[in-house]
């Protein structure tokens, strides 16, 4: 699943490349690219189950 993490990151660090590049912009359209790309259940998903493993890795946080 780390896999699935990775490749959203580098697709939407790709977009906000292309972003940042001298010419034209389009705000909306890159938002739209950058929601396609992170808002997705599986990928979110992915960070839950990664996020659970760590926790459980780690014990509970301290205080």
């Amino acid at each position: 699943m780390p896999d699935r993490v990775t490749r959203a990151v580098k697709e939407a660090q790709a977009i906000l490349a292309r972003y940042v590049e001298p010419g034209p912009r389009d705000a909306e359209n890159t938002i739209n690219d950058l929601l396609a790309v992170l808002d997705d259940e599986r990928l979110v998903q992915a960070m839950e189950e990664e996020d659970e493993r760590q926790s459980h890795q780690t014990g509970p946080a301290r205080p």
